[in-house]
């Protein structure tokens, strides 16, 4: 498994948007929970359902 991180280089337009952006950032939870929404539920479903005739 490689250890290595990705960077990437980016220019900022405008300062002030990148210091709410970094804000808003550092306030939320690094992870959140999938919410199950009815269609992907029914996807799934329709996935595992096998049909012999």
């Amino acid at each position: 498994m490689a250890t290595s991180s990705i960077t990437k280089e980016f220019r900022v337009k405008d300062p002030a948007a990148f210091e709410r952006l970094k804000t808003e950032l550092e306030s939320k939870p690094a992870l959140k929970q999938a919410v199950d929404s009815p269609s992907l539920k029914k996807g799934k479903e329709k996935l595992a359902t096998f049909v012999f005739h």
